[in-house]
């Protein structure tokens, strides 16, 4: 049994906890098929077995939790270990904290659509102390839209969820590396333009 079908078989039993356990975990460092479940769930909520804006607001309120984990462990724990391990010694490490820093907002929205890409960047933001306020904001904001695509299409499509499900992963894999690229880019660009002038 693959793990979709077991997370797919406790959603039926336990409806709204499993969906929160999952999208938490899925948020907060397992990989997770969290938008294969909820095109389901969408699909399920059309049929009336689930509350799509209460699974909507689970999802919301599980995902930014997950977030604030990781956020919230390097923030307290990541500069003990990079000191642990030498790596502030690196000068590459500094001017890549404070690239991140500059591209935080939005960095931190988009990866919200990249999946597993949000996650380290929840490990990233903490680490380069991102203001909690700013974190917070555009997590949320990021966390409110792709979780309602999901669910949406999956109400959408009803029954036939499970053949869009290897089509949403491919977009978001796809999303996750150009927004890596994007992302690189826009770095690079800065580097070039400090220490050419």
């Amino acid at each position: 049994m693959d793990i979709l079908s077991l997370l797919l078989s406790y959603l039926l039993l336990y409806k709204y906890v499993t969906l929160a356990l999952v999208v938490y975990c899925g948020a907060a460092l397992l990989p997770l098929p969290s938008n294969a479940m909820l095109l389901a769930v969408g699909a399920f909520s059309s049929q009336g077995y689930f509350n799509f804006w209460l699974s909507l607001a689970i999802c919301v309120t599980a995902n930014t939790l997950g977030d604030l984990t990781g956020y919230a462990i390097t923030r307290h724990y990541g500069e003990r270990v990079i000191k642990k391990l030498k790596i502030d010694k690196i000068r590459f490490y500094h001017q890549l904290q404070e690239e991140l820093r500059v591209d935080a907002i939005v960095t931190v929205f988009i990866t919200r659509f990249a999946g597993w890409l949000g996650t380290a960047t929840n490990f990233l933001a903490g680490l380069v102390k991102v203001p909690l306020g700013t974190f917070l904001l555009f997590d949320i904001l990021g966390n409110f839209i792709e979780p309602g695509i999901a669910l949406a299409l999956g109400r959408i499509v009803g029954d036939y969820w499970n053949n869009f499900s290897g089509i949403f992963e491919l977009i978001t894999g796809v999303f996750a590396v150009g927004t890596i690229i994007f992302i690189l880019i826009r770095i690079q660009r800065r580097i070039e333009k400090k220490y050419s002038a």
